[in-house]
């Protein structure tokens, strides 16, 4: 920044300037500025005074000096004899020239006048000097000039840089007149101090006063206060430093163009940097491009209304798009107005850019947003409205129009009053009102309307306020959506669930649904009878305890194997199994077990028959058959041994005519024979009293000793049976009893194949249990007789039986092994497809 006095011819001006810096110069020091701010005062008035009196006294100074020289001169030449006469005028001259040189001096009041000799002592002290410092001349004629006027440490900073020059010591009275000795004069700022104590910055010029000879004969000092041009000077300083401030902290661009044909930019802010990606330099003058070079070609045509309202000289505002640097297109708002002269003429145009892009997206995305809300509310498939404080329809959708059956004139002359359920209408408008007060910010109800045909549809009711900017209702947003036939739904759903309910609680067995945790979550009437619990004593608690040891133990782990593996035990199928009273009883029941999805969650519902009685009743037929087959096995075997010695000719020959009665007499008294035995085994195991000497063995070499031994019964049918082993593992069996299972399962499947046929026997490990699985290409199971198959004297039909024989008591009997070695049974059999039984036994070691 600089300061420099410039003059137009007629006036003068202070010009301060101002380097406006950006931020890159503010970080890099070497960086060109990007442009100066020039401030002008106008001080002609001053200046003039200074100037004229300081030339004015210089020349009326100097004439009056160069007079007396020539009247000196004159009086030399003339002769002796007016010697006298000539020096009494040239005396007279000389005090008329100090005297007019005294008065010139005492007239410049504004300039401080000092004359010196040579070694500094003050010998002419004017009035401006009295004014300025406040000393008297006779105060100051005679002292030295430092020591009372000047402040010691700028006279020791002055010596310091002369010294310096110099290369030796100048000091005291040398400092002010040192360069001043070349006959150059020499101006510099200083401090005065005056008489009062205060300081008072001036200009000092000092200069050398040479005799004839060339010789100094003092030195001569002239002074000009600048307090004021100081004070004038920084106070431009501090406007043109806010006025930069301003301008660097405004959100936007400030701009001065010329008035000429390319409106040409004079100044223009760092900010322009930021808005275009171009720096301020590329525009003054248009050096590098004009500013109108950036504007979007499709925006040209706005611009040119800039020049329509400076014609009018009126201010214009614009908007429009600018090029960026990068390329994306940056929205802006211009605001301007020209500068006139007195005569109206312009002089340039000033103006403001301002980035509004961020306001340009909002005001594009709040126009979309209509679009949309517009579309939305059109196309809605339900129904909409806008509708006023006083309840009016403002606007409604063709949906709500179909809804209620109006055409949207007549809906819009009526209100929601109107088609409002008189019986909803008081809590409706309760909501309402509560909404207008800013009680709530939206309510939501089901309420019912009537149609144009009186006809009640049931709606759901969403509705909010819409405010103006101070906060005034506008109108209510509300969205109507017809439920009409989900109430229709939800009341046959509840009259269907008490349907269920009322059944459930009145059928006379026990239904109890749990959890995937085993909890129960339903208990019926029937449940709590035979269980001895009430639905809020259990409900939430695992079902085991409506169980008794072992299965109680045993259940989880059922539960969570089927979950895991997807391998029904229970879920599927009917069991007999013991249960626990509330008092500790047990009891024996059959339960049947099947999964349901509710909620996207597994269900299981257990249907609980209490078969106590029924067991009574069965174990007093055991009883008795027990009874009858130990009364029956004596006699019968005495008449089976009878039979075979007369059979085998031990009596002597048998006649012709009786030996096919005798044959058929001896093969039914076997048969009756095995049919006692398997009664005695069920006996046993029903009782409890078969033993089994249960031993950790594999399967394998079992399975192959059953095959062997049952092939000759297999090759009276012309059946082959195979084993196919696909794993092994140890499992604790009774191989007697085992064998006893495979007998009964490899006869019926070979009695029940076609001649020619294959039997195959499979062995493999599943988890933690070995399956054995023994599959025919027979005819298969009905399906009527699938739910009996394991049930005692069960067969097929009586055709069956009489035709391939047996008691009825097989499976029922391998039923009973199989779980008592710690297994269970099944089957899988498609009518007319074959059948495949299989059981499976807990591997030695596992969870199982």
């Amino acid at each position: 920044d600089a300061v420099r006095l410039l003059a137009d011819g007629e006036r003068h001006y202070l010009l301060n300037q101002i380097v406006l810096t950006s931020y890159r110069q503010r970080h890099d020091p070497t960086a060109a500025p990007q442009a100066v701010a020039l401030v002008w005062r106008d001080v002609s008035e001053q200046f003039d005074l200074h100037r004229s009196d300081k030339r004015w006294l210089v020349v009326k100074w100097l004439l009056a000096w160069c007079g007396a020289e020539a009247l000196l001169l004159v009086l030399l030449r003339t002769t002796k004899r007016s010697t006298q006469r000539l020096m009494q005028r040239q005396q007279a001259a000389v005090r008329e020239a100090r005297a007019y040189l005294q008065a010139l001096l005492d007239s410049a009041t504004g300039v401080s006048i000092i004359a010196t000799d040579p070694q500094g002592r003050i010998n002419l002290f004017n009035s401006g000097a009295e004014r300025l410092l406040g000393y008297s001349a006779a105060q100051m004629i005679g002292k030295h000039t430092p020591a009372l006027i000047h402040l010691e440490e700028e006279i020791q900073a002055r010596a310091a840089e002369l010294s310096a020059q110099a290369g030796r010591p100048v000091e005291g009275f040398e400092v002010f007149v040192h360069n001043a000795r070349g006959g150059e004069p020499e101006t510099r700022q200083w401090t005065y101090r005056c008489q009062d104590g205060s300081l008072r910055p001036v200009n000092l010029t000092v200069s050398a006063m040479f005799d004839g000879s060339g010789r100094i004969t003092g030195f001569l000092g002239i002074a000009s206060d600048i307090g004021e041009l100081q004070q004038a000077t920084r106070a431009l300083q501090k406007s043109e430093s806010r006025f930069r401030g301003l301008v660097a902290n405004l959100p936007g661009v400030v701009y001065r163009c010329a008035n000429d044909a390319d409106w040409s930019m004079r100044y223009v802010s760092e900010e322009i940097l930021s808005l275009s990606g171009y720096p301020p330099s590329d525009f003054i003058d248009n050096r590098v491009r004009s500013f109108s070079s950036i504007v979007h070609p499709d925006d040209l045509a706005i611009t040119y209304r800039a020049g329509e309202a400076i014609e009018r000289q009126e201010i214009f505002e614009l908007t429009y798009r600018l090029r960026h640097a990068d390329g994306h297109n940056v929205w802006v708002r211009e605001k301007g107005r020209g500068e006139y002269d007195s005569q109206g003429r312009l002089l340039w145009v000033d103006g403001f850019l301002w980035d509004i892009s961020e306001r340009q997206a909002i005001e594009d995305e709040l126009r979309l947003s209509q679009q949309r809300f517009r579309n939305a509310f059109t196309t809605a498939p339900q129904g909409m409205a806008l509708v006023a404080p006083d309840g009016r329809w403002l606007e409604v959708n063709d949906a709500l129009c179909q809804m209620l059956g109006y055409p949207r004139e007549e809906l819009l002359a009526t209100s929601y009053q109107s088609v409002t359920h008189p019986e909803d209408l008081e809590a409706d408008l309760e909501n309402a009102q509560d909404l207008l007060a800013g009680r709530i910010n939206a309510y939501q109800m089901e309420k019912r309307y009537l149609d144009k045909q009186g006809q009640v549809l049931w709606v759901l009711l969403s509705v909010s306020l819409v405010r103006d900017g101070e906060g005034r209702p506008v109108h209510f947003v509300a969205q109507i959506q017809d439920f009409s036939d989900r109430v229709a739904a939800e009341r046959a759903v509840r009259e269907r669930e008490h349907y269920l309910r009322t059944l459930l609680d009145n059928v006379i067995d026990a239904i109890v649904t749990i959890d995937e945790a085993g909890r129960i979550e339903t208990f019926n009437h029937a449940a709590e009878h035979i269980f001895g619990y009430r639905h809020a004593e259990v409900a939430g608690c695992n079902v085991s305890l409506l169980m008794p040891e072992p299965y109680r133990s045993a259940h989880d782990g059922y539960i969570q194997r089927y979950l895991r593996t997807g391998e029904a035990w229970v879920v599927g199928q009917s069991r007999e199994l013991e249960g626990l009273r509330r008092s500790g009883e047990r009891f024996a029941m059959e339960l049947a077990v099947s999964q349901i999805s509710h909620q996207g969650q597994r269900r299981f519902i257990a249907v609980i028959r209490d078969i106590a009685e029924r067991k009574r009743i069965e174990q007093m037929k055991n009883e008795f058959v027990s009874t009858v087959s130990h009364e029956l096995r004596t006699p019968l075997t005495a008449i089976a041994g009878s039979l075979g010695l007369i059979n085998g000719g031990a009596l002597g020959a048998v006649p012709d005519t009786m030996q096919q009665m005798l044959a058929i007499a001896q093969s039914n008294s076997q048969r009756l024979n095995e049919l006692i035995n398997d009664l005695l085994d069920m006996d046993k195991l029903v009782a409890g009293k078969m033993h089994f000497e249960l031993q950790a063995q594999p399967l394998q070499p079992l399975l192959e000793q059953a095959l062997l031994h049952n092939q000759p019964y297999a090759d009276q049918h012309r059946v082959r049976l195979r084993l196919q082993v696909e794993g092994d593992a140890a499992v604790r069996v009774d191989g007697q009893r085992l064998a006893q299972v495979m007998a009964n399962l490899l006869s019926n499947a070979a009695k029940f194949s076609p001649p020619g046929g294959q039997v195959e026997v499979r062995l493999q490990r599943c988890a933690e249990v070995l399956r054995v699985a023994v599959t025919d290409h027979g005819p298969g199971i009905p399906d009527a007789f699938k739910p009996r198959i394991f049930s005692k004297f069960s067969q097929a039909d009586a055709g069956d039986t009489r035709q391939m024989g047996g008691t009825g008591l097989g499976l029922a009997i391998c039923k009973e092994i199989v779980e008592r070695m710690g297994g269970h049974i099944g089957f899988d059999s498609r009518e007319g497809r074959g059948a495949c039984f299989w059981f499976e036994l807990p591997i030695t070691g596992s969870e199982t």
